[in-house]
């Protein structure tokens, strides 16, 4: 009984001993980094996001994509990363409420747990995991009602806590604001939203790990390039400034939103503002990622900045966009293991998770064998 008492301590110790997997986020500029991408609403649209992002020589471009919280289905969008994987495509997921009436619900703490435990389930195409927590929230519609920056510094505090928690791999991103809001009974200025975040949640912007900007051509997105103002294509160097003074270090920047009204200003002028702004504007050397706003608009509301057409043709200003030379992105792979994903009904998450525990259960058959050696019939 002695010797068998060693033995169990001595293959004790080694379980928990036994070297982990560590993980930790990247800076995506030190590999080449294709920094030309788009913003879609929709995972069908993966493929011709595709062509845009890694045309002109790219590859490893990005694609945004807002992820509602009444929207995870673990089918779709594993496939939706699956398919990233296969095209060269690096996601970055912004995270979301869902509309009720005219506003979208203001989300809470057992939200971010919920799309924590959601995303890890997924096969994510690269190491780093890009996250944007919400959206424009100094709009009074984007949270619920209110106008609460306060709250809105809390949450993504408590955010970056959770999934840096749940996997050190995931680039947490804080919300895109509309750099043109004016300060009124619906919305806030940026600028005071930056700093009463800060006086809530002190330090918030040395937290996070990049951060989100909507760089639209303002006033009225039909401003040329060479207007150079807070709300201009060049906001993001305006709102990093801001950050800085509040403590921040010099952030990477994700320009997840951008374009024109392309009926007001026509096909000529969008050509040639795109143009200008990708080669004089957003040409800073801490920018990873630029999506401009949008790819499918159709007949939506959005329709006025759509890159295709009504017939799914690409527009002028985007063939243009396609002819500019692009690097050949070499983001750093994902190591986790390849899971096996058993989708039938009632399968759901419990079963994504299964081939994660096979190193573990192996650990202990293996014990259980060599215990058995020792222990008496």
């Amino acid at each position: 009984m002695k010797y068998f008492l060693q033995f169990f301590v001595l293959c004790f110790s080694f379980f928990i001993f036994l070297p982990r997997p560590t993980f930790a986020i990247y800076d995506p500029l030190s590999v080449p980094n294709n920094k030309f991408g788009i913003h879609i609403l929709d995972t069908s649209e993966i493929q011709k996001a595709a062509e845009l992002a890694n045309s002109g020589g790219g590859d490893w471009g990005y694609v945004t994509i807002p992820i509602r919280a009444n929207d995870r289905d673990l089918l779709k969008w594993s496939k939706f990363m699956e398919e990233a994987k296969r095209l060269h495509l690096i996601p970055i997921l912004r995270i979301a409420s869902f509309p009720v009436d005219d506003h979208w619900m203001a989300p809470n703490e057992y939200d971010l747990v919920d799309f924590a435990n959601f995303l890890e389930e997924l096969p994510w195409p690269v190491k780093n995991r890009y996250i944007i927590v919400y959206n424009e929230p100094n709009h009074d519609s984007e949270w619920g009602g209110f106008v609460y920056p306060e709250e809105y510094a809390k949450v993504l505090d408590r955010a970056i806590e959770i999934f840096h928690q749940e996997n050190p791999d995931y680039f947490v991103i804080s919300a895109g604001m509309d750099a043109s809001a004016p300060s009124s009974d619906t919305s806030l200025d940026e600028y005071s939203y930056f700093r009463l975040m800060n006086a809530a949640v002190p330090g918030i912007f040395k937290k996070v790990d990049g951060f989100s900007s909507h760089a639209y051509g303002n006033p009225a997105f039909t401003s040329s390039p060479n207007i150079y103002s807070p709300v201009s294509v060049a906001s993001y160097r305006f709102e990093e400034r801001y950050l800085e003074k509040l403590g921040a270090d010099k952030l990477p920047v994700f320009i997840t939103e951008a374009g024109w009204k392309i009926n007001l200003i026509g096909d000529q002028y969008s050509n040639k503002f795109y143009l200008q702004s990708f080669n004089n504007i957003w040409n800073d050397s801490n920018i990873v990622a630029i999506t401009p706003f949008i790819l499918n608009a159709q007949e939506g509301a959005f329709r006025d900045f759509s890159f295709l057409d009504n017939s799914g043709n690409w527009k002028t200003f985007a063939r243009e966009i396609m002819n500019i030379s692009k690097v050949k992105g070499q983001p750093l792979q994902d190591k986790t293991p390849t899971r096996s994903y058993n989708l039938g009904p009632g399968n759901k998450s419990s079963a994504a998770r299964a081939n994660t525990d096979l190193p573990i259960l192996s650990l202990f058959s293996l014990l259980e064998s060599m215990l058995r050696t020792f222990l008496p019939n």
